[in-house]
Formats: structure tokens, sequence, C-alpha cells
């Protein structure tokens, strides 16, 4: 199971990593080539996509039949037939009613977000054909939710690669042909749809070898089914109101070139975030396989393991980001908006707080009392963040949202680790110790870089990539020295080999 684990993971963070990367160019280029007028309008109409705003109606159709999928791998091919087939007709019907209504209100869409007058045509059309995609999209959550309980990661990761090769070359070919930015559009979504038309062929074939069959269901499972989509459901309100929302809400107040600020400066840390979370869904077929077992000591040792490790990772290249984030902007975006740094720098407590907290409460998923809980907690991280954003809207725009978003997941971390911890009889002493030791990093790591600026700083992309992979080098070796004691060494070790083992 360790070594399937760790697999699934490796597969992740690399397929994620190139298709985030490739992504971050995009972007960059989308701006440079075309402004933050336009990046704002496909930002926009991203907005209208089961990734962005309507995750909020998706029920968590692609993480509950997952559950489902892996309960139907330990033997019971039943239950899981009946509760993917009722899936299954929850997406058909989402798709089809949302994508029916994106298409009658596209028009109306255009004046809510001031779009200006010469492209309006432009963004309705986009907006007409995002509602055809639709139906597909959220069928497509069951194809993922399906081949994640089978843990064949590999497809489902090769799939956004390519579609990310795919989206980048058609941009480069977009700004060398000089053409209109509807097309940048419309390429994103030829590769949406072809993603998830080539992982229904998947699905397919590897169900094709199961006793996993689409078939009526019983009163139990609709019950089931119905009792994890309510729960999903309001945890998918707390989570678009924290962030798919506020794009749609900043083209409302002010226009699309103040999307596309905030999309400029949040992107960096929303790819991290991102990147990380479908690391975190490789554990989910391992928990549920724990939580029927009641294995309360590998429980244990999920949890702190998912607390400690990743974070010692990935935090201080968080924090070499930030030092950095100057450099970054001036490289990635051009000068122009290299003055945003704080921002950008600030808005890294994200993805930070998400990697110390994310392993925990996706093993915990399975746990119907944690989500309730956590739930709670979201619903009031939203409402200290829209507090913080009120209070400050009128000084600082749309980086009020910034400024929200970071004080609710800082503020809430302690809150959330405190329940996470309890639930895996895990001491809450653990939490602030790491908390401790990667300020003691982070503070190192500053001193640092302070003076190295004195000096001389990067200002192309090749001295970037240099300079950031001596300081990664460096915060890696503060990490493994500060933060992780010899029983954690030592679990590395036992990774490392377990990957090794053929």
């Amino acid at each position: 199971m360790l070594r399937r684990f760790l697999h699934n993971t490796a597969i992740s963070a690399v397929a994620y990593g190139i298709a985030g990367v490739l992504g971050l160019f995009a972007v960059g280029l989308i701006a440079k080539s075309y402004g933050l007028v336009v990046l704002g309008l496909i930002v926009l109409v991203r907005g209208f996509l089961p990734s962005g705003f309507l995750t909020l109606i998706d029920f968590g159709v692609s993480e509950i039949t997952t559950q489902a999928a892996a309960r139907g791998r330990l033997g019971d091919w039943s239950a899981a037939s009946e509760r993917i087939s009722l899936l299954a007709l929850i997406a058909a019907f989402v798709g089809v009613i949302s994508g029916i209504t994106l298409w009658l209100a596209a028009t109306g869409l255009a004046l809510v977000f001031k779009v200006a007058p010469e492209q309006v045509e432009a963004f309705v059309s986009i907006l007409q054909i995002t509602a055809l995609v639709l139906p597909i999209a959220f069928m497509g959550l069951v194809a993922e939710g399906v081949l994640k309980g089978f843990e064949e990661y590999g497809w489902l990761r090769l799939a956004e690669v390519w579609g990310s090769i795919f989206y980048v070359a058609s941009i480069y070919l977009a700004v060398w042909r000089n053409a209109s930015f509807e097309w940048i559009a419309y390429a994103y979504l030829a590769t949406i749809a072809a993603k998830y038309l080539m992982l229904a062929l998947v699905v397919y074939l590897a169900v094709h070898r199961t006793p996993l069959r689409f078939c009526p269901w019983t009163s139990s499972s609709r019950q089931d089914i119905a009792s994890r989509c309510w729960l999903m459901f309001n945890n998918r309100i707390a989570g678009s109101l924290q962030q798919s929302v506020v794009p749609l809400i900043i083209g409302a107040l002010y226009g699309p070139a103040e999307v596309g600020v905030y999309d400029l400066l949040t992107r960096l840390p929303r790819f991290l975030k991102t990147t990380m979370s479908p690391l975190y869904s490789a554990i989910l077929p391992i928990s549920t396989h724990l939580d029927e077992s009641s294995d309360v000591r590998r429980i244990q040792l999920l949890g702190r393991n998912g607390l400690v490790l990743p974070a010692a990772v990935i935090i201080p290249i968080l924090v070499v980001v930030a030092l950095f984030s100057e450099e970054i902007l001036k490289v990635w975006v051009g000068p122009q908006h290299a003055d945003q740094w704080p921002w950008l720098a600030l808005s890294l407590f994200i993805p930070a707080v998400s990697v110390m907290l994310g392993a925990g409460q996706t093993a915990l998923m399975v746990r119907s009392d944690f989500l309730r809980i956590n739930t709670r907690f979201l619903y009031l991280q939203v409402l200290t963040q829209y507090v913080v954003t009120a209070l400050t809207l009128i000084w600082l725009g749309e980086r009020a949202f910034i400024l929200g978003w970071v004080v609710s997941y800082v503020l809430f971390a302690p809150l959330i680790a405190h329940r996470m911890l309890s639930f895996m009889s895990l001491p809450i002493s653990l939490f602030w110790q790491q908390l401790g030791r990667q300020l003691v990093v982070a503070a190192i790591l500053a001193a640092m870089a302070v003076g190295y600026k004195m000096y001389a700083t990067p200002t192309t992309l090749a001295a970037l990539f240099i300079v950031g992979s001596v300081w990664c080098i460096a915060a890696w070796l503060l990490s493994v020295s500060l933060i992780l004691t010899r029983s954690d060494r030592a679990m590395v070790g036992k990774f490392a080999r377990a990957m090794a083992q053929r």
C-alpha cells in the first residue's frame, strides 16, 4: 500500500508540476501579448466551469465516486455500482441544466462584468461554447473519480500534461498569427472536452475487467449519496466563496482589468495550492481502506507524516519564492507589475497553510463527523475573509480580497489543526512544534536573502532558475537539519526505499 501511495503521489507531483508550470507561462504570455483586460475576460469565462464557480453545484461527485470505487475494490461491487450510477445521473443532470442556463444568461453577464462594447460579441460567444462543454465536463468528474478510486493516476496526469501542452502551444500560435483572444479560450475548452472524452474511454477499459456496471440503486444507496452530496454541497459553498467566486465579484465591482490584476497576483499561489491538492487525492483511497479496517495506528502514522513531511519539503521553497517575488514578477510578466511583489509574497501563506493541513483533512474526509466540523470552520473562514475584505476595500481595491483570503487562512489554521489532530489521537503540540521550526528556517533564509541582494539579483529567466535552484537546495538542507527529527529522516529513507523496490 505504501509503495502504491508513493507511486501515485510521485505521478501527481510530476504531472501537475509540469502542467502548472506550462500554465504559468501561458498567463505570462497572455498578459504580455494581450494585456490584463483580456486576461481578466478569460478568467471570468473560466469561472463558469466545474473548476470555477460551478464547483458549487458539482455536489462532490468526483470525491464521492472515488470513495465508492475504492470500497468496491474491497469487494462490495454491488453497492459501488449503485452509488456510481446515481452519481453519474446527478452529474449529467447538473451539466445539462447549467449549460442551458449559461447559454441564456451570456448576454446579461457581459453587462454585469462591464465588458467593453468591442469585446462583447466575443465574450458572449465564448460563454455559449462553454455552455456546450459543461455536460461533458460534469460527466468527466465521475470519470476522474472512478480512476482515482482504481488508483489509475497515470492516465489522469497524462491527460492533464498533454492538455496543458496543447493549450500553451495554441497560445504561442495565436500570438504568432496575431489571432483574436477568443481563439485562446476556444483552445482551452477544446482541451477540456478532449481530456474527458479520453478519460471516458480509459474508464470503460478499466471497468470492463470488474463487476462495476450501471444499475438501479436501492433506497439505502440513495440516502447515503444524498447525505454525502449535501455535506459536500455545504463544503463547496464555503470553498467557492473563498476563491472561485472572487473574480466574478471583482468583475462586477470593477471590470475585467482588475480581474486580470487579481489573477496575476494569486496565480502562482493558486498554482502551488492546486498542485498540492492532487497529491492529497492519492491519500483518499488509502484512508478509506484504513477507516474500513479501523486501523488507528496507521491513521496516526498517515496523519503525522502528512503534517510534517510535505511541509518540510514545500514551505521552505515557498519562503524562497516569497523572498524573490519581485524578481519573479519582473521576469514573468514584466517590470511594470514588479511593484506588486508584497501581495504575491503575502498570498504564499495560502499554500503554506494548505500543505500543513491538507493531507490530514483529506485523510479524514471519509469521516462524516469531521467533515461537518471542518465545514463549520470553512464558513467561519469565509465570514472572516469577507469582513476583512469589506473593511479594506475602499483603500486596497481588488487587493483587499487577497488580504481577506490570507487573514482567514492564517487565523483559522491552529483551530483546524487542533480538531484534525484530535480526531487522529495525535498531540496538539505537534502543530506548534512544526510551526516554530518552520519560522526558524524562514528567518535564516530571510537574513541570507538580504545579504545576497546587497550584491546581486537575477534579471533573466536562466539566472532566476539557477539562483532559485541554489536557494531551494539551501532551504532543503536547513529543513532537513532543523525541521525533521531523526525518526522523520528515517521515514524519508523508508519512503525512498519503497519507491525503489520493484
